[in-house]
This record gives C-alpha cells, sequence and structure tokens, in this order.
C-alpha cells in the first residue's frame, strides 16, 4: 500500500534531488498534441483501449503514470487510484477527477513501496522517459505477483513517425517533441526479463499524418485492412501484461500406490537378518 506521508491529493515528491522536466520545456508538449487532430484521433482510440483492458484488474491500489490529459483508470473498479506527473501544472485538481490522488515524480523512480500497486498503466510514460528501460523496471518493482501493467506506445515502424523523422527537413513537429518510441520485439524481450507475461496487446491507428479530423474519417478503412494485412506498420500498439514469478508449478495430483506396490515394483522384498542367518548355516 503506497506510503501515506504525504497529503492527500498534492504530494510533491523530487526522487534522489533529479531534475523534474515540465512541459514549459518542450517546444511542442504531449498536451499541446492531444489538441490536434493526430491527438484527438489518439485520445479517442486509447481511451477505449484502457476502458476494456483495465475493466477486468481488481485489487486495493491503482496507478496512472503521466499523461494526465489521459484518464486511463476510469473503468477500473479499484477504489485507491493514484496518478504521476513530472509537471505541477498537469495535475491542477480542477481538471481531474476528485477521487484521484496525485504525486509529482519522474516515472523511473516512483515513490511507492516495492509489490504494493495491482494496476499500473503507462500511456506512452515510455516513449517521453530518458530511460525506459528504467521506467518498465519501476512498473515491474511497485507491482504486486499477479499484478496487471497496461500501456500505450507510439510505433517507430508507423507512417506517423515517417512523418515525425521528417522534422530535420524543415517541417513542423507532428508527434511530441523527445517522443522516442521503442521498438516492439526490444519491449517484448524488456517484459519477458522482468517477469511479464504478455496476455493482450492491439496495433490501433493506420492512418498517414492528416492535418484534418475529417481527412481522418476518409482513411478511416485502413484500420480494418491495416489490421488484416500489415498489423505491425499501426501508429499505435496497446499491451497488456501480468506479472509472473518464478516457482513451482502443479501440474496434477501423482498417482496413489498402497505400501506392497511400492516394495514389489522393481525391488526384493526385505529379508530378516535372522532368516538370512539361518538360511546361510543351513547351507
Amino acid at each position: 500500500m503506497p506510503e501515506r506521508l504525504f497529503r492527500h491529493n498534492e504530494i510533491h515528491i523530487h526522487a534522489e534531488m533529479r531534475p523534474i522536466r515540465t512541459a514549459a520545456m518542450n517546444s511542442f508538449s504531449f498536451a499541446d498534441f492531444l489538441k490536434t487532430p493526430q491527438g484527438e484521433t489518439l485520445h479517442a482510440w486509447e481511451s477505449s483501449q484502457y476502458d476494456e483492458f483495465s475493466a477486468d484488474a481488481f485489487g486495493r491500489e491503482a496507478l496512472q503514470v503521466g499523461a494526465p490529459q489521459l484518464d486511463t483508470l476510469r473503468a477500473n473498479g479499484i477504489t485507491s487510484q493514484w496518478l504521476t506527473s513530472e509537471s505541477y501544472d498537469e495535475l491542477d485538481n480542477r481538471l481531474l477527477r476528485p477521487t484521484l490522488q496525485t504525486v509529482q515524480a519522474e516515472s523511473g523512480w516512483l515513490p511507492f513501496p516495492t509489490e504494493s500497486l495491482d494496476l499500473v498503466t503507462l500511456p506512452h510514460a515510455l516513449d517521453f522517459a530518458p530511460s525506459a528501460h528504467q521506467t518498465l523496471r519501476e512498473a515491474a518493482r511497485v507491482l504486486v505477483p499477479e499484478g496487471r501493467l497496461i500501456l500505450t506506445v507510439f510505433n517507430p515502424l508507423s507512417l506517423w513517425w515517417m512523418r515525425q523523422k521528417a522534422v530535420g527537413a524543415g517541417l513542423r513537429p507532428y508527434l511530441p517533441t523527445h517522443t522516442s518510441p521503442v521498438p516492439l520485439y526490444r519491449l517484448k524481450d524488456w517484459l519477458t526479463l522482468l517477469g511479464f507475461e504478455i496476455d493482450r496487446g492491439r496495433f490501433g491507428v493506420y492512418s498517414p499524418s492528416c492535418h484534418s479530423l475529417r481527412n481522418f474519417e476518409r482513411w478511416k478503412w485502413l484500420d480494418k485492412a491495416g489490421d488484416r494485412w500489415a498489423p505491425h506498420c499501426a501508429n499505435l500498439i496497446v499491451l497488456c501484461a501480468v506479472k509472473r514469478l518464478p516457482g513451482m508449478k502443479l501440474v496434477g495430483r501423482l498417482p496413489m500406490k498402497s505400501p506392497l506396490d511400492i516394495l514389489t515394483a522393481g525391488s526384493p522384498l526385505p529379508v530378516p537378518k535372522e532368516a538370512r542367518r539361518q538360511a546361510g548355516h543351513g547351507n
């Protein structure tokens, strides 16, 4: 259970005196991105995915790491829900659900005890983290055994990311600044090494880099075609994983045998010592 050494609904934590990055330092923040047509498309798709994947997660404590603009826990029934963000401005309680408890902290240094949370969501936390692997390790640390992790990331093989790479040619950013997506194969390797088992996942939003909602609607047919013919080229990826612990696994009950069956199965019956002596004397 998270440490209650701080004031309810307003916590300011600087883990290990590391500098806290704010949205003001970014030329195109995630909050600004969500106001664009592509951001609205992302918000609609990911909200439905988090609602679906988090609805069957149970426990006592749930945490969302970053992206306060996306309420990833709204469909979950866990009563104690937390939200962390590196920016204090994003933790304005007037813009959040009253039941959501807020913590200012970095994604790679979470102020929660080990194995204290039942559900952790990472809405693009890996895309913007200084160390995506450290952020994933922190999520694994704070999750209880059999706890659930749900994350969304940008796909580095997508049309959106190809458009973002053209920023160096003079085009304005299409995705938030400092976005650094992790390849899916590497993400799967990290999850496996940290003891996670992926039980669900989905690709979504295959449209090219449009600049209006009308154009996104025109390309909506690509979502069905992409799921069938080119799923790995989707712009967005959602993964759901469960934290497993190595150990013994019950595979069934052993067949019961009687003492006589055990004695006669491949070994001679024991002969008393006196009987052996008499037998030898007789010879």
